[in-house]
């Protein structure tokens, strides 16, 4: 039998409902339900979307671009301290 790889539209709405920290419904499948308490004894009945949003919204607040990239030539020097010289001609 294969693996399924989707969930049910009532295993989706438990899954959210666990993961916000919201009540049960009765009405979802056994498998429903079964996800939802799995996750909620995980999480101990916290939204952890809020707390995720929170996370990620503070993260942002220190992103300062990309990494600056020193070519490494410019990084070597010698033992009297100047860069190593070319065997380059200029063109």
């Amino acid at each position: 039998m294969p693996a399924r790889t989707h969930l049910t539209f009532d295993e989706q709405l438990a899954t959210e409902a666990a993961f916000h920290g919201w009540p049960l419904e009765l009405k979802w499948s056994a498998k429903a339900q079964a996800m939802y308490h799995g996750i909620l004894k995980q999480t101990n009945g916290r939204d952890i979307i809020e707390e995720a949003q929170d996370v990620r919204d503070e993260a942002d607040n220190y992103f300062v671009g990309p990494p600056q990239v020193t070519p490494a030539i410019d990084s070597i020097v010698q033992s009297d301290g100047h860069p190593p010289r070319t065997n380059r001609r200029n063109v």
